[in-house]
């Protein structure tokens, strides 16, 4: 009975709403409202850990890790998180050489409690061109379309050679017989990333995989529930920026597939329960 009125409610003050707000010039208001709730729902919050909820998401979850991949390290401010926060081990993957130098920075303080290779990962064994502003660019990516999307701003006109390797062929993790937290934040590149390890995920049975989604798949034509239908044995989870930081999501949703930067949890079903 309360459901009903509920709803009655929401479709009376809906008409109202769109009977002021449905017009051409209270579409800038509907602009900065609409940007409001995107951000309050996980969306376009960038910036440090703490804003973008991460910090928060690795605090809940610290407990069940003990060995996790950064793929896609940049700089490394995700594993100094990790390292900081937690008593796990870090395997981190980085194929620009700047960044490269700043993640070895990191290994000097954290020694054999991280693990550096600069190489990119993906769904083959191959070379491949990189696109990018300068060598510690946190936007350098594979898809030559970057410069399309605004935030990069056409900054990506250098490029170069890079290896790519699969997680399954990597001979580091032929005898890992587990992997807590994969994060994959490889500016459009983290389906490849994913197809290239999918004997290793299903074997292993990764806790957490956490990936960035944003623009890059929308020109890849790429959706959250595209990645749902590979990863069949897991519960996603969006990362909120603040308060209980995972909320789960229904992949076939439109709100759910939205393509503005967001972090994505895809938990293992055997503990999702305990998280969501």
């Amino acid at each position: 009975m309360i459901k009903k009125i509920l709803i009655n409610i929401y479709k009376i003050f809906s008409k109202i709403y769109v009977l002021i707000f449905g017009r051409m010039l209270m579409q800038k208001i509907n602009h900065i409202i609409f940007s409001l709730s995107l951000k309050a729902k996980g969306y376009s919050n960038y910036g440090d850990h703490k804003e973008t909820g991460e910090s928060n998401f690795i605090d809940t979850i610290k407990s069940e890790l003990s060995l996790c991949l950064d793929i896609g390290a940049n700089k490394g401010n995700y594993s100094k998180l990790l390292l900081r926060n937690t008593e796990t081990k870090v395997i981190a993957f980085e194929p620009m050489q700047g960044s490269f130098t700043d993640l070895k920075k990191i290994k000097e303080i954290y020694g054999n409690r991280i693990d550096l290779f600069n190489f990119a990962i993906g769904d083959e064994n191959a070379q491949k061109k990189i696109y990018f502003s300068n060598d510690r660019s946190e936007l350098a990516s594979f898809n030559k379309d970057s410069n399309k999307l605004s935030f990069v701003k056409n900054k990506n006109k250098l490029s170069q050679i890079v290896n790519i390797k699969k997680i399954d062929d990597l001979d580091i993790l032929k005898n890992v017989k587990n992997i807590d937290l994969i994060k994959i934040d490889t500016e459009g590149y983290e389906m490849n990333v994913i197809e290239g390890g999918l004997n290793l995920i299903n074997h292993i049975k990764p806790k957490f995989i956490q990936i960035e989604f944003n623009w890059y798949q929308l020109l890849n034509n790429q959706t959250i529930y595209s990645f749902s239908r590979i990863l069949k044995d897991y519960k996603i989870a969006q990362i909120l920026p603040h308060g209980y930081p995972l909320n789960e999501i229904n992949p076939i949703r439109p709100e759910s597939n939205i393509f503005h930067l967001s972090n994505f949890v895809f938990i293992h079903q055997e503990i999702s329960k305990k998280y969501l």
